[in-house]
């Protein structure tokens, strides 16, 4: 082949283009292509040949070089193709004779091999076993540990249902951001509902509530199974919290509904339908200042009833008909109504059965449930299961509405009527009304005043008496011991029975599983413990702020939760949270330390967690076997002892079971170290609490404040420390 601008020759089919200046080549013995475009086929890419010119000329008094062409053999001659060299030097063009001031560079380039150059596919032959862009879906364990997308790296199986499997993934571009990646194994879908899906899902990708989990992502395996990356929430849902309470107050109740109503509104007139409307999907979030109500798996679902579902679905979905506005609102409003009376609104295992009790309409109300509530609220659940779909209500909001409403009238009909039926005899001593304390252990049982009516709560069952006319009534006391044998026995049910949080369907709540369930020693006990109440802490002076969170936390950590917040001084060294590398070990949620100047420790404060049972006195059997733990683990240092185990107070009426430990002198940096111990285990003080905390402070002679063990946390900065140390009060 041959250029026909510089003449040069290449090999036939090596190339199509001269190197030099860009022209096509020819056959040298075909003709010459037309080379009046100056520059060639790179002409187009540098059209403005005439300014590269122009700058040349400007810069003159540079050296410039130019190609030097191969030489042609001596030997060659006639029609004969001259010898290709494929050495290609660059020389200086020296007009002036002036010698460069270096010498002419070697060559730059070199050749490469066309059969060397990687691929860009790969090849499905050769892959990996279980490592093809594929869903196992006989064994969902396997998916631990892939990347989806490149992005989300897949870090603990969930659990799932019918309709998919969820798992825990960390997100590599976002720092510190886990997400939920649902696997939809729901079986098949038309191609219609596929489209109305796939448009709903790029809805949700725009579309942001405060209420509802936001999608973040979505995708296809190559074997056609979809996937959904949304937000996650780590909190316990509403069908957990009804495993652990049987009913919501009043109040609680209203407040998730609106909250959970109004996102249903905004989602419909974004045009996206739920389809699947259960507790399982409504997530109660208490992080915050106020308690949150999220909506999750929006776009997860056909609409399809499913044995987990069906329970929820409307008339004319059981009838096979497709979810519309008018479904997802009476898919809500059958959980209000659990939520309320504990109770599922209508009764049967199939489609069949479910349409023959809907037929019959609701078998028990919600006011013969509880009867404070108002009559009026009957009637809104009339409406909002109508077998006709049109005689429902029009929105999602306007339903929430009017269910708060009669909720809000429904806690002032009751307190009115309460204090009616104990009328104000100034002529004697009532004794104080029995109450039943919700299973969060708050009580706050009160003697009623002259002329005061009774402060009742809506967490709170009221046995309201009307004294004999002989000045004292009789059925007081009778009442009082029912009342204590319910709560007992209540109690006693809830602790050895109730399932522990988390332990529904799986979705977004994880349950405690690393650790075992510890019952209490006395559920009498358990009764008399109430949680310190928030303490007001004055900040430090040159402190910092710290708050467990877990936005900051994976792994144990994350499944281990507990929430707590301190003060530490500004020159401590931080190592943030530390998740367990195995299932003998705990993570770390905080660890903080001081040194001296030769880096030597002085104090050290790390808080982790431990089993419980959420008070002191269901702790009782578990303390012996946490210090032994201790001693097991810290055995290997050198003269290690134990000093003393003993319950304590501290940071004013709060419980904790302390243990206190010694190591012999040892050496560091040719000084004579002494290294104290002390650890305090400290339930939350607040029943249904299934982690408590464990405070672990350390302190050594190299701290002048610290004289020996009894002044850990006593003296020093671990004082002030401790001291500022609160809990989560939720």
């Amino acid at each position: 082949m041959l250029c026909p601008k510089c003449k040069e020759y290449f090999e036939e089919g090596s190339r199509r283009f001269c190197p030099t200046d860009g022209s096509r080549l020819v056959s040298d013995t075909g003709s010459l292509v037309d080379d009046r475009a100056e520059g060639g086929i790179f002409a187009n890419l540098i059209p403005k040949i005439e300014g590269i010119k122009q700058f040349d000329e400007i810069n003159s008094d540079l050296p410039s070089f130019t190609l030097s062409q191969p030489e042609v053999s001596s030997a060659a001659s006639g029609p004969t193709r001259p010898e290709i060299k494929d050495e290609v030097v660059f020389e200086f063009d020296n007009s002036d004779g002036v010698p460069p001031a270096r010498p002419s560079p070697k060559p730059m380039g070199r050749k490469v091999n066309p059969n060397e150059i990687p691929a860009g596919h790969v090849n499905l032959e050769d892959r990996a076993p279980g490592m093809a862009a594929e869903f196992d879906t006989t064994d969902p364990e396997r998916f631990v540990g892939r990347t989806v997308k490149g992005r989300y790296s897949v870090t603990e199986f969930l659990g799932g249902d019918e309709s998919g499997l969820a798992y825990l993934a960390d997100d590599k571009i976002v720092e510190n951001r886990m997400v939920l990646v649902r696997i939809l194994t729901g079986g098949e879908t038309d191609e219609i509902m596929d489209s109305i899906l796939a448009e709903e899902r790029v809805s949700l990708s725009h579309f942001t509530h405060p209420n509802i989990a936001r999608l973040i992502d979505s995708g296809q395996f190559t074997d056609g199974t979809n996937f959904l990356v949304s937000e996650y929430m780590y909190a316990l849902s509403v069908r957990d919290i009804l495993s652990i309470h049987g009913k919501f107050p009043a109040e609680r109740a209203a407040r998730i509904i609106r909250q959970a109503s109004s996102a249903l509104n905004e989602a419909h007139q974004e045009g996206i339908l739920h389809r699947d409307v259960r507790p399982e999907n409504l997530i109660v979030d208490t992080t915050g200042e106020t308690e949150q109500t999220i909506l999750v798996n929006f776009g997860a679902s056909n609409g399809e009833p499913t044995p987990t579902n069906i329970a929820y679905k409307a008339h004319e979905v059981l009838h096979g008909r497709i979810s519309t506005v008018s479904s997802d609102i009476f898919s809500l409003a059958a959980v209000a109504f659990e939520m309320l009376t504990g109770r599922l609104p209508f009764a049967g295992e199939s489609a069949r059965e479910l349409v023959r009790s809907q037929n019959r309409g609701l078998d028990l109300a919600s006011t013969d449930s509880r009867s404070e509530l108002r009559p009026a609220l009957d009637e809104i659940f009339t409406r909002a299961f109508a077998l006709n779909p049109a005689d429902r209500y029009a929105k999602a909001r306007d339903f929430g509405d009017t269910f708060c409403s009669a909720l809000a009238e429904s806690d002032t009909r009751r307190v009115k009527t309460a204090a009616i039926a104990v009328p104000i005899v100034k002529t004697q001593t009532l004794r104080p009304i029995v109450s039943v304390p919700a299973p969060t252990g708050a009580s706050d049982t009160k003697p009623i005043n002259d002329g005061a009516a009774p402060e009742l709560r809506p967490n709170m069952n009221m046995f309201a008496v009307t004294p004999a006319p002989t000045g004292r009534s009789v059925f007081v006391p009778i009442l009082g011991a029912l009342g204590l044998l319910v709560l007992v026995g209540g109690l006693w049910y809830y602790f050895f029975y109730s399932p522990p949080a988390g332990s529904g369907e799986p979705g977004n709540a994880v349950a405690n599983t690393d650790l075992p369930i510890v019952p209490p020693a006395s559920p009498a006990a358990v009764n008399a413990e109430q949680q310190p109440p928030a303490r007001t802490i004055s900040v430090p002076p040159n402190s910092t702020f710290y708050q467990n969170s877990r936005q900051n936390v994976k792994g144990d950590l994350l499944r281990n939760f507990v929430g707590f917040s301190l003060y530490y001084p500004k020159d401590w060294k931080v190592n943030g949270p530390t998740e367990s590398g195995s299932t003998k070990t705990r993570g770390k949620f905080l660890d903080i330390s001081r040194l001296s100047s030769d880096d030597i420790l002085m104090e050290q404060m790390l808080i982790s967690y431990y089993a419980s049972s959420g008070t002191f006195a269901g702790d009782a059997l578990r303390f012996s076997q946490l210090v032994k733990e201790t001693n097991e683990t810290l055995k290997n240092l050198p003269g290690y002892r134990m000093i003393s185990e003993q319950e304590i107070k501290f940071n004013g009426d709060r419980r904790a079971y302390e243990m206190k430990f010694q190591a012999e002198p040892a050496y560091e940096n040719g000084k004579k170290i002494h290294l104290w111990g002390r650890r305090l285990f400290v339930p939350a003080e607040r029943p249904g609490a299934r982690i408590g905390f464990e405070i672990t402070m350390l302190a050594t002679s190299a701290d002048d404040d610290v004289r020996g063990v009894d002044d850990i946390g006593v003296r020093g900065e671990l004082a002030s420390i401790l001291n500022s140390f609160e809990p989560t009060h939720n």
